[in-house]
């Protein structure tokens, strides 16, 4: 199955079949593996490995090397979680610009009026846009993506995630005064299904649950601020909540796309063209 199919009607312009639920389908299974790859570095990092570690050096001299200072341990585990996290930042980074590239595509091919002679020479207009788009600076494709009014505050979300990826890239994870808003600060929104306890609070995937607390299901909406100067830190439990709020994002997108095709269900939807 194909995420968009521009088909040829004989002595006719021509239709094309798009499946927005498929977008979903692929960026999830995306971002599931981007989890899992993360969990496996953070247990991995996170083992007591200490005295295996200080006890097994390789036997190399690095005559050109100038070590100002000798690490310890915690520094050189410290440094490490860095770059796991910044890796790991630029995947995420790399999956949301592919992510909403299609998504714009959707909605470009959702108001598409009639162009030229067949729907291959709409298919030529449409990847016109698409490069135009793909040009964009990742704060313009945000500006230009079209969503429902519920669904924007995800976008402000969207566009901290990449100031955050421009911290860890361009100013070694402390914020600068770019990756800021006017109140010197850098605002991630989550939200994330969570159980919960009787006094409200929001059980973590680390804490254990206790015998005999009751915890129930619910979408949690929280936020996590940073300041000027700050080291950004942004670790596996971060990310568990900020993968679900992508994913609440994408659905803005898709029911976007399927308002404007006035479809109801998300479902394989086929756009004509009348002659």
């Amino acid at each position: 199955m194909n995420l968009i199919d521009y088909e040829i009607v004989p002595n006719g312009y021509g239709q094309i079949r798009f499946f927005p639920l498929w977008l979903a389908n692929e960026t999830t299974t995306l971002l599931e593996e981007w989890f899992i790859n993360f969990k496996f570095l953070h247990f991995c990092i996170n083992r007591d490995v200490k005295k295996d570690f200080l006890e097994y050096r390789l036997p190399v001299e690095f005559t050109y090397g100038r070590r100002v200072k000798n690490r310890t341990f915690d520094e050189i585990k410290n440094d490490a979680y860095f770059l796991i996290e910044r890796s790991m930042f630029q995947e995420l980074f790399r999956i949301l610009v592919v992510t909403l590239e299609k998504a714009n595509e959707l909605y470009e091919i959702s108001v598409a009026k009639k162009e030229g002679n067949s729907v291959l020479e709409l298919r030529g207009k449409i990847e016109e846009t698409k490069r135009e788009f793909h040009r964009l600076p990742f704060p313009e494709k945000i500006k230009k993506l079209q969503v429902k009014e519920n669904f924007k505050q995800f976008l402000h979300t969207l566009d901290a995630v990449n100031k955050a990826r421009n911290c860890f890239e361009h100013r070694n994870g402390i914020l600068g005064k770019a990756d800021c808003n006017l109140d010197k600060k850098l605002i991630i929104n989550f939200r994330f299904p969570a159980s919960v306890a009787d006094d409200g609070k929001a059980h973590g995937i680390f804490e254990t649950m206790p015998i005999g607390k009751h915890y129930k299901p619910k979408i949690v909406e929280e936020k996590k601020t940073f300041r000027i100067n700050q080291k950004l830190e942004i670790g596996f439990n971060d990310s568990y909540k900020l993968l679900y709020t992508i994913i609440f994002a994408l659905k803005g997108f898709i029911d976007n796309v399927c308002k404007t095709c006035n479809v109801t269900e998300q479902n394989i939807i086929l756009k004509q063209f009348k002659d």
